[in-house]
Formats: C-alpha cells, structure tokens, sequence
C-alpha cells in the first residue's frame, strides 16, 4: 500500500480536484491521509479519507510526520494540495521504489498546466548557491548543480527532489528519523534528503513521470513573509550542517548582497516590478539587522491571549476564556476547596478537583524570599509565565495540559501571590509512572521523539525532570508541565541539550536501568548528523551533568 499524505490548510477547489485525480487515476493499493493546518475542520464527505485536524497551521514538517504517525503503507507519498494527476504516476513511483531497494527518496517531474516544466530537483544549498546566482551556476555547471535544465530523460540520483510530489519508504523514517520538525516551511525535504544520502540510501530523481503542480497559487499573497520563512530555515540549516562560521558568514555576506540589491534597484524604482524587488529587499536587510524577529515570517507561535482586572487580580485568560465564577479569589478557593492535595512544597501548592464535572489543576506559586520577590517587581509572575509557556507549546502542537486562566495580585509592583489552573489529564507524573510499572522500550522510544521534537523547535523547558513529564494512563500521551522556565532559542547547543537531558536522566536514575537509558539517547539523536557527529561529546557532558544534579538534588 501507498499512504498518500496531503497536507493542507482548508479544503478548495484545488484539494478537490487532487482527490479526484487521485481516484481517477491511481491502480495501485492506496490510503489518503488529510493533514488540516486550518483553525476550520474539514468536512468532506468520503469515508475512505483519513482527516487529522491541527487547529492551527503548524508547518509543512509537523504536520506531515503527524501523517507519517498514521500510515500503513509500505511507502508514503507526500502530495501538495495544489497538485492534479493526469496519469497514474504512484504505481510506478512504488514499483521503481521496489526495484531499488536503497532507493529511501523519489521525485518526478512537476510541470505547469500547459507543460511547462517546473524545477523538480534541487541543489544542497552552500555559500556559492546563496550568495551567488543561483540559477547562473545551474546553467554553467550542470553536473554539480542539477536542475530542469539538466535534460534528464531517465531516472537519475540527485541530492534533492521538491516536496511537492515526493514518495518515501517508510522504513527510511524508521531508520533515520522523521522530517526535523525545526523546520516550519522551506528546507525540511532538503535536511531529509541529505541526511537520506548520508546514511547510505538513495534519492532518485523519475523524469519520465509527469505530475501537474499548481505552485503555490495562494503562497504569492505572502511574497515577503515566505521570504523570510526561507532565510530563517536556511540559517537553521547552515547550523545544523554546515558549522557556526558558515553560518556567520552566510549571515554578513547576505547583509552585503541585500544591500548592493537595494542599491542598484533604487535606480530603477520607478518600475513598479522592481519597486516590490526593492521593498522585499529591504524588508530582509532590516530583518536581518533587527536580529531576526519571530514575528515577521508565516510560523505564529508568539502566544496570543486577553488580560483583564477583577476581585483585585490581574487575570491571564485564553483568547475564548472566561474566569471560572465559583472561583473569585483563587487563594480563599484553594485553601478552602475539598479537592485533592498533589503536591506541597516550599514553592508551590496544587490541587486537584471538579469544576461543573470538569477535572481541574489550580497551582499556586508561594513566596520564595526576598531575592526573589525583588526579582518580580521587573519580571512575570511564574504563574504567567507557565501560562504562556502552555500556549506557546499549544500552537507548536505539542501536548501540555491547557491552561483555564493565572491570575496574579500584586501590591504597588511587589507580587503577592500568581495561580495557574489547566485542564486535568488522567496521567502519572514519569517517576511515578515507572516506579508502577517496567517502562516498555515502545514507551522509551516515544518520549525521546516527543524531546526531540521540542528541541528541534528550539524549545527548552529549563526544568526537565521526570516529575514534570505526564504520562497518560489511557492513551499513552505524554504532556510537559511546569513551563515558567521554557526558553526559545533558533537552535539549541550541545550544551543547552546535554544540561537540559541530565535533568531528566538524573531523575530516572534509580528507576530506569542504562540500557533504555542508552535507548532513549540512540533514539533521541537517529538520523541527526549533527547529533550523531557529536554523539561522545554529548554523551560525556550528560554523564557530568548527572553526577552533578544527583549531588546536588538527589541525594540519598
């Protein structure tokens, strides 16, 4: 079977004219898997078609591996919306797949409606692609930058193909890992592919095999922002596989290129073509000399919510939330309420009980000194901070329990006291989930994935102990709590990792045996060439992490 998995954001004329292309023309076993990246699900009335809904636009990376998490097939296809099939190109994508067994990646040739050919292949991207004309070394060197113009009339290995129509064996994400979801749009089939070649698989590139692609009709409204979208994911790909001074000289020598661009279009600004060229250009030169904001590309991960005062508490609530009315002053509630007592510490307290049969966490921060309360007068409350924090993993699609409100009250600047409240998950925090039963190597596996993937984003929860990792007793599902300490960094350092997995690995020290420890770290870094390349150096930082964190917190 194929496992054809097209991600989209809403369904159009376009996404329907796939599907029925798809069903017009496909001969071989097929499943299709829907990936929704709209806030509005989709209703399509075929019970064959598997929809996952997002909520949100998560980015190519993410919302495909979601896909990949739900395909049978022995090779999945990865199809663009805008994409229509005039002839049955899967059966013969899977059946050269069989044919060459180290083939782990296959493209085919994209065309316009009227035949035009489309660039299909691609090149690893260097400082000569990006500082240089692009499309002038493909023309003056061929064989080293392949590309339409390349005349390719039978299959050929290549170092890249176009995600647009892209086909996968699936064992291939089982050996390397999947799409690095730090990638939010632009580059991730590019990482997937040279980590393909790296680890000794093939990527093919079928030029007799033709497929109608659309190319983004709807993307072109957003010229400027995908733009950046690019640079951003190029800088994370120079990181990852090329080496920080690459990457500081990508960086200065982009500087340089967008400033003689802008310089010779000032000429010629009264073209209105190359005025939009001189606007874009300078909106990058300016991106790139503010530091790169978060906010002016596609991905929308900055937490959006409303604030309001009432009963002398400043109220942090989701953009549809409304303060619980049984809950007025959340510290007489706390202490009053008959609810579960979870933990009481030093620096929290929390509570678990019903709000209208609803199952609620309330948290209250407590005082922690002096240095601390000076501290606040100039920063967040923890309470909003965890808050936010929740959000933010929310819209990256990753679970945490949802937040209800934080509240804080605070005395002319000095904070009095700040409260979160979530939704409750029927789940165990990791130390007591494996002190109640043999942690499974499936159930290892599964939450070096779920670390991975917040690092790859970026995401670094300060705090990474095993009492802040919840394990659903139903479905498995892990959820990360305790989020006023998460930072966002555009990549995360071999130190950063090895300080933040220490914690975890200290916690798990006495319950968890080396083996599915070593599992978890083999897992944590498969497929990654950066990782994989530095994987003594992290091992060996880890092992002094731990000794230090179990000297200092864990001691017997």
């Amino acid at each position: 079977m194929v496992s054809i998995i097209i991600v989209t954001i809403g369904a159009d004329e376009h996404l329907m004219d796939c599907i029925a292309s798809i069903r017009k023309n496909v001969t071989c076993e097929y499943e299709i898997i829907l990936v929704n990246n709209s806030a509005d699900p989709i209703n399509i009335p075929d019970k064959d078609i598997t929809i996952t809904e997002n909520r949100q636009n998560l980015g190519f990376a993410r919302a495909v591996n979601r896909g990949i998490n739900l395909a049978s097939g022995e090779f999945i296809l990865l199809l663009n919306a805008d994409i229509k099939l005039v002839t049955d190109v899967v059966t013969p994508m899977a059946d050269f797949m069989k044919v060459h067994p180290r083939a782990g990646i296959c493209g085919i040739q994209l065309v316009f409606e009227d035949g035009r050919l489309q660039n299909s292949i691609d090149v690893i991207p260097n400082l000569a692609t990006q500082l240089l004309n692009k499309a002038l070394l493909k023309i003056t060197f061929p064989r080293l930058y392949p590309s339409k113009h390349s005349g390719f009339t039978s299959p050929v290995i290549v170092p890249s193909v176009i995600g647009a129509c892209m086909m996968l064996r699936k064992t291939l994400i089982e050996k390397i890992g999947p799409f690095d979801e730090g990638f939010f749009f632009y580059l991730e089939e590019t990482d997937l592919c040279k980590r393909t070649a790296e680890h000794g698989f093939e990527v093919w590139h079928l030029p007799e095999l033709k497929i109608v692609h659309y190319q983004g009709l709807s993307a072109k409204k957003f010229d400027t922002q995908r733009k950046i979208e690019f640079q951003r994911s190029l800088y994370r790909f120079f990181l990852k596989h090329k080496g920080i001074s690459k990457t500081i000289i990508l960086y200065v020598g982009m500087i340089l290129r967008l400033s003689l661009e802008i310089g010779a279009n000032l000429l010629f600004a009264f073209i209105p073509d190359i005025r939009k060229k001189l606007k874009r250009s300078m909106v990058l030169l300016l991106w790139h000399l503010l530091d790169m904001p978060s906010a002016w590309g596609l991905e929308d991960s900055i937490p959006k919510y409303k604030a309001i005062t009432k009963n002398r508490y400043k109220w942090f609530l989701p953009k549809e939330g409304q303060i619980p009315p049984q809950i007025i002053d959340p510290n007489v509630f706390i202490e009053s309420c008959n609810w579960d007592v979870i933990n009481r510490s030093r620096t929290t307290f929390v509570k678990r009980g019903r709000l209208d049969e609803t199952l609620i966490y309330l948290k209250r921060y407590n005082f922690k000194g002096i240095k601390d309360t000076i501290k606040n007068v100039f920063r967040k409350s923890r309470a909003q901070r965890a808050f936010e924090g929740a959000l933010v993993l929310d819209a990256l699609g990753i679970t945490t329990p949802i937040p209800i409100f934080a509240c804080e009250k605070r005395f002319f600047g000095i904070l009095m006291g700040s409260f979160i409240a979530t939704y409750g998950v029927n789940a165990l925090n990791l130390v007591k989930y494996v002190e109640e039963k043999v942690i499974s190597d499936k159930e290892i596996i599964g939450l070096s994935q779920y670390i991975r993937r917040i690092h790859e984003m970026g995401l670094l929860p300060v705090d990474l102990k095993g009492e802040n990792i919840l394990i659903s007793l139903d479905k498995g599902e892990i959820f990360l709590i305790d989020l006023d300490r998460l930072k966002r960094y555009r990549f995360l350092k071999i130190r950063h990792i090895a300080k933040n997995l220490s914690y975890l690995n200290a916690s798990l020290a006495g319950s968890v045996p080396p083996e599915k420890r070593m599992l978890f770290l083999n897992e944590y870094i498969k497929g990654n060439t950066y990782l994989e390349a530095k994987r003594d150096v992290l091992l060996k930082m880890i092992e002094e992490y731990t000794k230090r964190r179990l000297e200092q917190r864990y001691k017997t």
